[in-house]
């Protein structure tokens, strides 16, 4: 990789790396997960949901040939630079700014994760991958982004995800051996868990079912095992946080899909207006 595309150490350091050789060797390593895990081919058009200083771009400049990528993210600096440095000198990789709150990383947004829509038509990609972005994301949001990145693929297209995923294992293992993160406070009606009440979107686990139906109700077939993280002191590991891969459902499966949540969602919608109703006139 050319170092000399090594952004700024201001914006290293948000990605979690504390040099230029670290932010490289992630990358490089997560482009590796990619090709054996994930599947992605050079002739994929890649899509980089929170693509932050491009440390996941700038390897894959070197190994999408025919392809083509797109990152998006919500710190304005990262993308200037992107766009700057790696899209200046690779025509088919192109970077978004999005308006997106968030209170760790974009207190000042004007739009709701909740409601966002990528800014892409469907079926545009054939490789989507989130990584370091759900961990910091809350249950509506997390639903949303989901729902887009189904929509985005393209039939049988892949994502790879990364969680801090909740359960028995993790459990178990935080409690005997305490290290970075252990996820003792409900939050959100107890539907996750998170680090800091007081900071609930610097670190959310997830209960493993509620990914498993996550993931499914969004059109998106988990593809077995889940490569769980060294986070909570795991051995034998390929990432840090937990990784999955799922598959998008043929366009059949998900609009079938997305029929049967629109008919919970209106007969929800109904009972709970008859409800209202009832009370307003007792």
């Amino acid at each position: 990789m050319d170092t000399d595309l090594s952004p700024p150490e201001t914006l290293i350091q948000r990605t979690g790396s504390s040099t230029a050789a670290d932010y490289n060797t992630v990358g490089q390593h997560f482009l590796e997960i990619f090709v054996k895990y994930g599947g992605i081919k050079p002739t994929d058009r890649v899509l980089d949901v929170g693509c932050g200083c491009g440390r996941m771009a700038l390897p894959l400049t070197r190994y999408l040939t025919t392809g083509s990528y797109e990152g998006f993210d919500i710190s304005g600096d990262a993308i200037e630079w992107c766009q700057k440095n790696i899209a200046a000198r690779f025509p088919n990789f192109k970077f978004q700014l999005t308006d997106v709150y968030n209170s760790e990383y974009n207190p000042r947004g004007k739009r709701k994760a909740e409601d966002y829509r990528f800014p892409y038509p469907d079926r545009s990609f054939d490789f989507t991958f989130v990584t370091s972005v759900f961990t910091h994301m809350l249950p509506h949001d997390l639903g949303r982004y989901t729902w887009e990145i189904a929509r985005t693929l393209k039939p049988r297209g892949r994502a790879v995800i990364t969680f801090f995923i909740l359960n028995e294992e993790s459990e178990r293992l935080t409690k005997m051996q305490p290290g970075q993160f252990s996820f003792q406070h409900p939050y959100a009606d107890g539907q996750i868990r998170v680090e800091k009440r007081s900071n609930p979107e610097g670190a959310v686990g997830y209960p493993e079912a509620t990914v498993r139906r996550v993931l499914e109700q969004s059109g998106l077939t988990l593809l077995e095992p889940i490569y769980f993280g060294q986070w909570y002191g795991r051995n034998g590991t390929i990432t840090f946080q937990d990784l999955t891969v799922s598959e998008r459902k043929s366009t059949f499966e998900l609009q079938r899909l997305a029929h049967r949540i629109f008919s919970w969602s209106r007969s929800r919608f109904f009972y709970s207006s008859r409800k209202a109703n009832h009370q307003e006139r007792h």
